[in-house]
Parts: structure tokens; C-alpha cells; sequence
């Protein structure tokens, strides 16, 4: 046990002393306190499970007797800050919420620009991977069991298949990406959504990226590339899409840079650093975005953020309730004791395992 300690130990001092995420906190713990005959991949997920515990342990300094009060009382108790359970406990049943984050889900695309369905399924099972096929989006296949790492595999490392969450999928399938489209993604990096709409629209469609932060608009050019997207239909700015340039396209998506609450079961450290002035700082944000956003001559908008909060979905949009177009009929609707909720959707871990996305979509031809 001594070697979980101070493995765990470890872990906690790369989150709370340096605030990396968990991926980044779990190398390097593993490469300074590697536990002695411990798979690795079990390691990781007893890794999520103690962070997402974080606020069940006891309020000591020590490191070492906070873990050691988990491990030996098997004090798995997922809890939430006092803060966060007031905010979201009349819009979202908190005991489903908890118990569905002990399970990550993890999805990954079949990338139709670089091989078919079929060739990918026949690779799962040679790998001897557990999998189901989404039911609604014929691309998007949930991987059920795996003993191997999917970042190791072929498959992923060739851009044959990505892994990404079906919530974000139908942030881009909201959007109904058709031929000879024109979209501008306000905040596009890391560019996986925008390698599904140009996978959907079989390269035909053209976007214009913007980020404000230009290293990360790179990584995004490598992946586009990797992914097979025909890069003359891609055109990169570098903006604070706050102050936006662009004046005309066909369709806007605006994923807005947020809390990423809903992504805590994948990243537990989410939940550690969040307070409840990161969220009004998001929020004030989002305002300012979907501003500039809507004054762009175009038919339609999305606006998504990967939050379970209101003041980052419902408050954002009800400002333009009367250009909302409910994206889903057959996902949950926004939070319904707001105006925008019934014309809005979200989806949730407990319900459709999946990340925790709210997704609104506004007509400008209303404007």
C-alpha cells in the first residue's frame, strides 16, 4: 500500500501545487512514484475515482493522510463543493449525476475520411475491444471495455478513428452541415469539431478558424491535416473573437470557452480548481462572444458550451429567445425553469452517457 501512498501523494501535489490537468498530474506522478507491479491502466482509474473523491477527504495539509483515509476506509464518496450542489440542485438530480461520473464513457469517431465504418469494426474486434454503435449518429461507436490504451492503438494514432465525445458531435450535427457550406467557428481550436464538419460534408464545405490563441491554432492545422480534411478549404484567424473580424458566412458555430464542467468525470481536476468565480468569468465571456456572434451576416447559430451550469447556457440565450430553434426532439431540453429551456437541449452523463453539453441554436435571418 505504501507505494499508493506516495504515488497518490504525488498525484495530489501536481494538482493542488501546480495545477496540472489530471492526464499531465497522473505522468508525472507515474514517472517520479511508479507503484511496483500495478497496471498502469488500472492505476489511472483508481486515479479518477480518489480525485473525484477530493472533497470527501479530510481537511488535513498532509497528503499522505488524506489518501490514506481513502484507500483505507474505502471512502469513495463523490462530493461536490457546497457551492456547486446549491447552484445546480434544482436543476439536475445530483445522486444520478455523482454515481454515473464512477464510470468514465469514452467514444471515438470513425473518421470517413480516412477509412469506412466496417474496416474499423473488424480492428475493435481484433483488438478484442467491447463496443456498441451509436444508435443515432452512424459514426460515433461507444467503446464499452478495452484492456489496451485507444491512444496506443493504430487506429487512433492514423486518425482512422478520434476519440471524441458524442456530445460534441451533436454540437456540430446541430448546425445540419450541408455542401458548399461556409461556417465560421468563433473559438475552433483543438479543430476536432471542425474535422467532423468537413468529414460530413465530404471536404466540400469551407470554414474559417479563429482562435486567440495562436499555438493552439497550429496544433489545430496539424490535426486538420492528419485527419484528411482538404486544407485549400480551410482559412486560420488569429482573433479575440470578442472583437471579431469576420462579417458573412453561411453558418456560425460558437463552442465558447467555459467552466468544461461537464467533462469532469474525464478529468476529475475540473472539479478541484472549480469555483464559483471561474464561473461568472465564463459567463461574462460568453456574453460578450455570442454579442459579437449574432452581428454576423449568416442563416444560423449555434451557441454549446460543456457546462451543467445556467449562467453559462440558459441565461446566456434567453437574451434571444425569440431567435431560438430547439436543436433535438429527442435529447433533454435546457434547464425549463428558464424562458430558453424548452427551445434549448442538454445532454448528461446519467442520461446519455455522455459529457455534460448545453446546445441552443439561434436563427439570424430572424434578425
Amino acid at each position: 500500500m505504501e507505494g499508493i501512498v506516495k504515488f497518490l501523494s504525488s498525484l495530489l501535489y501536481y494538482v493542488e501545487e501546480r495545477g496540472y490537468p489530471f492526464a499531465v498530474a497522473f505522468k508525472r506522478a507515474y514517472r517520479d512514484n511508479k507503484p511496483r507491479e500495478v497496471d498502469s491502466n488500472f492505476l489511472y482509474e483508481y486515479s479518477r475515482r480518489f480525485l473525484l473523491s477530493y472533497f470527501s477527504l479530510p481537511s488535513v495539509k498532509k497528503r499522505s493522510i488524506r489518501v490514506k483515509y481513502w484507500i483505507e476506509d474505502n471512502h469513495d464518496n463523490i462530493t461536490f463543493p457546497e457551492w456547486m450542489e446549491e447552484s445546480l440542485k434544482n436543476f439536475v438530480n445530483l445522486n444520478l449525476l455523482k454515481e454515473s461520473l464512477k464510470s468514465k464513457v469514452v467514444w471515438i469517431r470513425v473518421n470517413l475520411l480516412k477509412t469506412d465504418i466496417d474496416k474499423v469494426i473488424k480492428a475493435l474486434e481484433n483488438y478484442k475491444i467491447e463496443f456498441s454503435l451509436d444508435k443515432d449518429l452512424y459514426y460515433m461507436i461507444k467503446i464499452e471495455k478495452s484492456k489496451v490504451r485507444l491512444s496506443a492503438l493504430d487506429l487512433v494514432k492514423e486518425y482512422k478513428v478520434i476519440i471524441q465525445d458524442k456530445a460534441s458531435s451533436l454540437v456540430v450535427e446541430a448546425l445540419k452541415p450541408e455542401y458548399k457550406d461556409k461556417l465560421i467557428d468563433l473559438s475552433s481550436a483543438p479543430g476536432v469539431k471542425a474535422s467532423l464538419y468537413m468529414m460530413l460534408t465530404e471536404n466540400k464545405s469551407e470554414i474559417f478558424l479563429t482562435d486567440i490563441d495562436f499555438s493552439r491554432l497550429l496544433r489545430e492545422l496539424r490535426l486538420l491535416k492528419k485527419s484528411g480534411v482538404n486544407m485549400d478549404k480551410i482559412h486560420i484567424i488569429h482573433q479575440d473573437s470578442s472583437r471579431n473580424s469576420l462579417t458573412k458566412g453561411d453558418k456560425v458555430l460558437l463552442d465558447a470557452p467555459c467552466s468544461s464542467s461537464g467533462m469532469i468525470s474525464n478529468d476529475p481536476t475540473i472539479l478541484i480548481k472549480l469555483n464559483r468565480e471561474k464561473i461568472i468569468r465564463f459567463s461574462n465571456l460568453q456574453k460578450k462572444l455570442i454579442n459579437e456572434a449574432i452581428n454576423i451576416k449568416a442563416k444560423e447559430l449555434v451557441y454549446a458550451v460543456c457546462s451543467f451550469f445556467p449562467e453559462e447556457g440558459e441565461t446566456i440565450v434567453d437574451k434571444y429567445y425569440d431567435l431560438l430553434e430547439r436543436p433535438f426532439d429527442n435529447y433533454s431540453s435546457g434547464y425549463i425553469s428558464f424562458k430558453s429551456g424548452i427551445l434549448t437541449n442538454r445532454t448528461f452523463p446519467h442520461i446519455d452517457s455522455t459529457e455534460g453539453f448545453f446546445i441552443s441554436k439561434l436563427n439570424l435571418e430572424k434578425l
